[in-house]
């Protein structure tokens, strides 16, 4: 019987690319890998199904499950993980100092319901008491999908030619929450400032006290295609997590280093002094249920 043809759309990550090389293949299938910016790949999946298989905002996945009838099959594969408390920057005149003073400010985000934005704006509410309806928020764009607002949330979207950097490094926003580095604060102004200058021995304690590490991107399967083939997700989920592996272990071979990271090896001994071996802490999950009886991932 002849393999069955699908194509799965991914970031340019390591783990990946260890399948789009031919390392490693999924059994019974022909994988035709599209490399595409992750907040494309989600905005073509989400509005149109586009692809076959796919990365996932683990934010959207969840809202749609949430929904009661989402078109995908989660899979307890992650692409993408990340702690998160390197992305709240604050203007130096804003009066903010510590997390609780982002209260009654003005808050720029990329979209509301996008992953990273959930994560530390669920951490600032959970540990720091964060109001969310206190807060004056600005979005760059709408959601990818139609999240309703919390109740009396107050939320305004961006200007033709406005853009959250320049609003940061003016003033105009007191703080933003932004997953990549804004170009005000990569140049250097000296008017922004990163709310956890230690970001990373924040996220070890955060890591160490809750055991978590936050999870941005799982990847998904079509339902349509998990009816007609379910025997696709068990195949797909082993392959990934044996791209995983291949790429953990390349990371821990000293001989040529596998990243573009000089103390690479170093790196790599606190990681594991942190997290334990197997630091992205994949396992294959079977059923997992989630409350309300929503099935977030299946696999063998």
């Amino acid at each position: 019987m002849a393999n069955l043809q699908l194509t799965a759309a991914f970031g340019d990550y390591d783990r990946t690319g260890v399948l789009q090389k031919g390392a490693v293949s999924p059994e019974g299938i022909d994988l035709r890998i599209i490399t595409l910016p992750p907040v494309d790949i989600f905005f073509r999946m989400c509005r149109y199904q586009e692809f076959d298989v796919s990365e996932m905002s683990m934010g959207a996945h969840c809202y749609l499950l949430g929904q009661g009838e989402s078109p995908f099959v989660g899979m307890p594969v992650f692409p993408s993980r990340a702690f998160r408390h390197s992305m709240i920057y604050a203007h130096v005149d804003a009066g903010i100092e510590k997390p609780e003073d982002l209260n009654g400010k003005r808050i720029a985000i990329r979209e509301w319901g996008m992953t990273a934005p959930v994560w530390i704006i669920g951490i600032l509410c959970e540990e720091y008491g964060l109001d969310l309806t206190s807060v004056d928020w600005v979005a760059a764009v709408e959601p990818r999908v139609p999240i309703q607002m919390p109740k009396n949330t107050k939320i305004e979207y961006l200007k033709p030619g406005q853009n959250i950097s320049d609003m940061l490094d003016s003033g105009e926003i007191d703080a933003a929450l932004l997953h990549q580095v804004p170009p005000c604060f990569s140049a250097g102004s000296p008017r922004v400032k990163r709310l956890f200058p230690d970001y990373k021995a924040a996220e070890i304690d955060y890591y160490r006290r809750t055991g978590i590490y936050p999870i941005m991107h799982c990847v998904v399967l079509r339902k349509d295609l998990y009816r007609r083939h379910p025997w696709a997700l068990r195949s797909l989920c082993k392959a990934l997590l044996a791209a995983k592996q291949k790429t953990m272990d390349a990371l821990y071979d000293n001989g040529a280093f596998a990243a573009l990271i000089p103390f690479l090896p170093a790196v790599m001994d606190e990681t594991r002094q942190v997290f334990g071996h197997d630091y992205w802490l994949q396992y294959a999950i079977m059923g997992y249920i989630a409350p309300r009886d929503r099935t977030i991932f299946v696999a063998a």
